[in-house]
């Protein structure tokens, strides 16, 4: 199950009409919930072992990683700003299918969105910005249902992330003067506040669109029958439409659950790297624009694990022969016994 349903896990409410499918609120307590919560409950035990063997949350810790780190930031907040403009124009909320009217109300979030754009990729005024995009969150868990707001919940993590490192900040080591007098913890709750609220966005489609609403799903592979690939390709005859959007919900919703978790983040994001990629070249630019901020985020969980642990030796994100100015940085202000600390 978690092998098979990668193609799928594209947002299918951005390519059906979701005002066809209600939610299924008769399958919350149901056998489809059952196998989410006892595939979630094998995953998260056979990774909490395999940390084990490995000894080290971080692992794999390779060499490559912290030259990919230099710049994570600005990356994840281009990335963003560049999706939020693409919703406002349409004008959305965030995601194609969370339309806002052509009204005065309508168009002053869309001006905000590309205000907040704005911010994030030039670094301007950039925490002003990131309060603005958690109160377009907010405002979306006030106009949208609330598996719609939990889905487009990564915003706030982005947000949240941007506030405390800095969308100028070169590695997460850089932090804003307010949060550098305890450099190492600040910059892991940065990094856990966008790998906790990213887990719970992805979880949120899981359960929204396939898990609890099959004909959603159904009605996508309808449109798009090459997705079902076991099928289509393998000529698994038996592997119907339905069980495999239930696999592919049970797989999108793992995985959210593993970067809850924080086990072995960067193993999790090496294995949803392909199943949240394959899909751009089959679908319209939506589907790319629209993900521009996950992979942003994946990216810089990828770099940067689960987070730093407050009392850890922080791996200095710096390119070879380059001083270590974060760490100068962070002890900026700090006494003598503070920095021998």
């Amino acid at each position: 199950m978690a092998l098979a349903p990668g193609p799928a896990l594209a947002h299918v409410k951005w390519f059906e009409d979701p005002g066809r499918f209600p939610l299924r609120t008769d399958l919350i307590a149901s056998d489809r919930t059952l196998i989410f919560l006892l595939a979630s409950l094998a995953s998260l035990a056979i990774l909490y072992a395999v940390q084990r063997l490995a000894g080290d949350p971080h692992w794999p810790r390779l060499g490559f990683l912290r030259t990919m780190a230099i710049g994570a930031p600005a990356l994840l907040a281009v990335q963003a700003g560049i999706s939020l403009i693409q919703a406002a124009v349409q004008p959305s909320l965030f995601a194609p299918d969370l339309h806002l009217d052509l009204n005065a109300f309508g168009l002053g979030v869309a001006a905000v969105m590309v205000v907040v754009a704005f911010s994030l990729i030039t670094g301007v005024a950039d925490w002003v910005g990131a309060i603005a995009l958690l109160l377009l969150v907010a405002l979306a868990f006030v106009l949208v249902p609330l598996l719609d707001a939990l889905s487009q919940l990564f915003w706030a993590g982005i947000a949240v992330f941007i506030l405390i490192v800095g969308r100028p900040a070169i590695t997460v080591g850089y932090l804003r003067p307010w949060f550098a007098h305890r450099h190492l913890a600040w910059s892991a709750r940065a990094v856990a506040a966008l790998r906790i609220i990213t887990g719970i966005s992805i979880v949120a489609p899981a359960l929204d669109e396939k898990i609890w609403n099959p004909a959603i799903g159904a009605a996508f592979l309808a449109s798009h029958p090459e997705f079902n690939f076991m099928r289509t390709f393998l000529g698994q005859v038996w592997f119907t439409d339905d069980l495999f959007v239930l696999a592919a919900g049970v797989a999108e919703g793992v995985i959210g659950v593993l970067l809850i978790s924080g086990l072995l983040t960067r193993l999790v994001i090496i294995g949803m790297w392909v199943p949240f990629n394959i899909t751009v070249p089959f679908l319209p630019p939506t589907e790319l624009l629209g993900h521009l901020p996950i992979f942003g985020i994946m990216y810089v969980l990828l770099v940067h694990s689960s987070g730093i642990a407050p009392g850890e030796s922080i791996e200095r994100q710096t390119a070879p022969g380059t001083p270590d100015l974060g760490d100068r940085f962070g002890r900026e202000g700090l006494t003598p016994g503070e920095q021998a600390a």
